[in-house]
């Protein structure tokens, strides 16, 4: 059975391939897109998780700002080991040229907001009020040949004004981080940073509490001391919250890349029906030389199958290649897109393809050419030998 469905497959090799095609490009989006929204999901909460699960990030809320009294008051808090202040704004800086946008993050540690400090060279800044700072590698690489090192001068241009800074050090390319894009960023001490940002109040403050047990204890009790007026969120929560929004995203991706499966499953359908119409003889003859219903029913399944199997295999490959087009297509779109806003996007992605993905890639390749194919067997199937000649 196996060798006749092969056999009429291979007898109308263009008619074949298409269906194989129909069916490849199908698990093809299917596997590039969750592949990669995977990645993404994989990537950020790696990031986030650089944080580590004793931090907690408490956001200004309902237009309330985050002043040092805020800061002194959790600073009292139970469990707390040590508090962070953090103060973001924008800036551009001219190299060679061209006018690139980046953020000004102030903070004292800089693990609190990178989770872990990686430097390409340099050294980190104190914390004193020195017009020092740490740069990204977006910052430090512009493009036109220019490459900043430590040591270099760099001049910021804010709304009313312009400062110039000593870069201490350059950060290792990494992409996303959980309070601000380190790529396209420059780092300068707390106090340093709200002179030149012009501030007195805080974007951000992180807390360090004793261990993981204490984080719920310490949430509520910022939540009951502060009510509305603060957003807390621990590492947990953020990821949470995060891997909701990624898998909500990598469901409707597969949903819209099913389309194509579906219009695959309608190709097939239409090209095994036709094949029944052409091969109406040989279905007469099948059945003259003893094949049953149930014999020839199980000749065109097999064809739909082989279809499935193939297209499916066919389309894991391409997905997984795909896949890695894609990363490098969208990492591209990233950093362009940060250089021109300074959004939050990461432009290191590495798609993820489980085994999981490939099986179920392929199962779904066969699925759908079993059920568009059903039909058309059955057709097959009912044909009398009397009928098969009236009609051919």
């Amino acid at each position: 059975m196996t060798w006749l469905g092969l056999r009429g497959l291979t007898s109308r090799k263009m008619v074949a391939a298409l269906a194989i095609l129909s069916v490849a490009i199908g698990v093809t989006s299917v596997v590039s897109l969750v592949a990669y929204t995977t990645g993404v999901s994989d990537s950020i909460i790696s990031a986030i998780e650089t944080l580590g699960p004793t931090t907690i990030l408490v956001l200004p809320s309902h237009g309330s700002l985050l002043t040092q009294a805020t800061v002194t008051r959790l600073e009292t808090l139970p469990y707390v080991k040590v508090v962070y202040p953090v103060v973001e704004g924008g800036a551009t800086v001219s190299l060679g040229g061209q006018q690139t946008f980046v953020s000004v993050v102030g903070v004292d540690n800089l693990s609190t907001v990178l989770g872990q400090v990686n430097l390409q060279s340099g050294n980190v800044y104190p914390a004193a009020m020195a017009p020092l700072a740490v740069i990204g590698a977006d910052v430090a690489n512009p493009g036109n040949g220019i490459r900043l090192q430590p040591g270099d001068q760099l001049i910021l241009h804010l709304q009313d004004g312009a400062a110039t800074v000593e870069i201490t050090g350059i950060l290792q390319p990494s992409g996303f981080s959980p309070i601000s894009d380190s790529d396209t960023s420059v780092f300068l001490p707390l106090q340093e940073a709200m002179v030149i940002l012009n501030r007195t109040t805080y974007s951000i403050v992180a807390l360090k509490v004793d261990s993981v047990k204490d984080v719920p204890i310490v949430s509520n009790l910022i939540t009951y001391l502060f009510g509305n007026s603060v957003t807390v969120a621990s590492v947990q929560q953020i990821i949470n919250t995060v891997s909701t929004i990624v898998s909500g995203l990598s469901f409707l991706l597969t949903a819209v890349a099913s389309i194509s499966l579906l219009v695959g499953a309608i190709g097939i359908a239409s090209t095994m029906i036709t094949k029944v119409y052409q091969r109406i003889r040989e279905i007469g003859i099948m059945k003259t030389v003893g094949m049953k219903n149930r014999d020839v029913l199980g000749v065109f399944l097999m064809e739909s199958l082989i279809v499935g199997a193939s297209g499916g295999a066919l389309g894991v490959v391409l997905g997984t290649f795909g896949s890695i087009a894609l990363a490098a297509l969208l990492s591209g779109g990233a950093r362009a897109g940060r250089s021109a806003s300074g959004g939050l996007v990461s432009g290191h992605i590495t798609p993820v393809v489980t085994p999981e993905l490939l099986v179920g890639a392929v199962a779904i390749g066969l699925v759908v050419s079993l059920v568009a194919g059903i039909y058309p067997a059955w057709r097959a199937s009912r044909l009398t030998p009397v009928e098969a000649i009236r009609r051919e």
